[in-house]
């Protein structure tokens, strides 16, 4: 549904653009491992391994860059901005969830139906599955990436409660839970992809394997790819944070913390590990009562039983 055709402008720019953004993203990390070489080494390996995918084109970069590059904002996307996407506009405004759940062939309906948080996510995460359709090792990845949709899914709903936050935001948290792994995989060789296939299958855990098959965790390729795709400094700073286990005192502001809750929330639910959310998390996004929160726990176990319906965006 998308395309990668640019002109050298627009490749000069998107390279600008992502080197600045992963700059940053490193220099935020390293300063939380200081005292951990071979964890700076890690986030500088994931740097260089994302900045070779190139997650998103240029002018996908643009519309999530103007919808969540501001703190606590979501701006409206005007229509020429998303012009190239009918298809996938028309994708998302036809979803059940996301949309209207019926079918939508006009633009100007889409884009009404549609929120922009929604939107911009939806063009980043089809961007990057675009992205990885180009690579190698599709029946070890896919499956990975399966659920990284199923988990974007459930973020759209752990995400709608906080306004500043939106839906939006949440599809990316959840997406990035198992999307970090999906780019690792797809960008080593076959016996890399072999290896941690099978050390994943004896139920090691998934920061061990990248640390050891591939020189850094997926959670840190993750944290680079949201930076890469003009999610904004919340969306990174929040991200590194959530890879690097510490403590959420060391975030700026509120919606940075959001972007932690939103990845802890969609990663417990996943694994079955509700009960281990701390309630301060569920408060950030505005999760106060007991019933919207068992809702959130159900909706996941049908989603594991069913399989998510967001193929479309593959």
């Amino acid at each position: 549904m998308t395309s990668d055709v640019g002109d050298k402008g627009d490749v000069r720019k998107l390279n600008k653009a992502i080197g600045l953004s992963l700059d940053e993203t490193v220099i935020q990390a390293a300063a939380l491992a200081l005292s951990k070489p071979d964890a700076v080494k890690a986030w500088q390996k994931a740097r260089v391994l994302v900045e070779e995918f190139r997650p998103i084109p240029w002018f996908i970069w643009r519309i999530s860059n103007y919808v969540f590059g501001k703190s606590g904002q979501l701006n409206v996307v005007p229509e020429g901005m998303v012009m190239g996407l009918k298809k996938l506009m028309f994708a998302a405004a036809s979803d059940s969830i996301m949309g209207s759940g019926q079918p939508v062939t006009n633009m100007k309906l889409a884009l009404s139906t549609l929120r922009s948080d929604v939107i911009a996510a939806s063009s980043v995460i089809h961007a990057i599955c675009r992205r990885l359709a180009t690579r190698q090792h599709e029946r070890i990845w896919r499956p990975i990436l399966d659920d990284a949709l199923l988990r974007a899914q459930l973020g759209f709903f752990v995400g709608e409660r906080r306004g500043s936050f939106g839906s939006g935001r949440g599809m990316l948290a959840g997406f990035a839970g198992k999307a970090g792994l999906a780019v690792l995989i797809a960008s080593g060789d076959l016996e890399q992809a072999r290896t941690a296939l099978d050390r994943l299958a004896g139920g090691e855990n998934v920061s061990t394997v990248g640390q050891e098959v591939y020189g850094c965790d997926a959670l840190q390729v993750s944290a680079m790819m949201l930076s890469a795709s003009g999610c904004g400094r919340d969306a990174g700073f929040g991200t590194v944070s959530y890879a690097s286990q510490e403590q959420m005192e060391i975030l700026e502001n509120d919606e940075q913390k959001a972007w932690r809750a939103a990845f802890t929330i969609c990663e417990k639910i996943r694994t079955n590990s509700e009960s281990e959310i701390d309630d301060s998390l569920w408060l950030l996004l505005r999760y106060d009562e007991k019933d919207p929160r068992a809702h959130l726990v159900d909706m996941s176990k049908l989603l594991v039983r069913t399989g998510t319906n967001w193929s479309w965006l593959v």
